[in-house]
């Protein structure tokens, strides 16, 4: 019984797939070999030659001076808030957030980039982002259930900076 359900299987694949047989896509039919024109006046006028693109080889491509294909960016963050920022506190890094109607940021949680502690207000942190990204945010989160610390980050170089 096997046998006979593979063989029907593979039957009907083989004709699924075939280009034999079924409809044709010539548009009508045909007296006498002879297709109409498209004009519609059933005169045999050769068809306009087809324009060919003009094809580059891949060892003709040349790259701009400086350019990389790495999507990334290495970044390191610094903070140093060792005078006002309490032993126990915890750093994350946003890459997707809006601004609200307090003057704060609301960030989303599901961009979050690093996650790292803060110890006794001091933090030198290396990560990677996006190399389309403008823009950042860090929250400084204490241990007290006040509301973070936020600083929005420009991203024009490797190095950011919170003092």
């Amino acid at each position: 019984m096997k046998k006979v359900i593979i063989i029907t299987m593979a039957s009907l694949f083989l004709m699924a797939c075939s280009d034999s047989g079924g409809s044709s896509s010539s548009g009508g039919a045909s007296v006498g070999g002879a297709t109409p024109d498209a004009g519609g006046t059933g005169s045999d006028a050769s068809p306009s030659p087809i324009d060919q693109p003009v094809t580059v080889k891949t060892q003709d491509l040349v790259a701009p001076e400086g350019f990389s294909f790495n999507p990334v960016e290495s970044q390191r963050l610094v903070v140093n808030l060792s005078g006002s920022l309490p032993a126990r506190a915890h750093l994350s890094v946003y890459s997707s957030f809006t601004e609200n109607a307090e003057g704060g940021f609301s960030v989303d949680h599901g961009s979050k980039v690093i996650d790292v502690p803060v110890v006794n207000g001091v933090a030198d942190i290396e990560f990677s982002i996006a190399d389309n990204m403008a823009t950042s945010i860090a929250e400084i989160w204490l241990y007290d259930g006040s509301s973070p610390l936020q600083r929005e980050f420009t991203i024009a170089g490797s190095e950011w900076e919170w003092n």
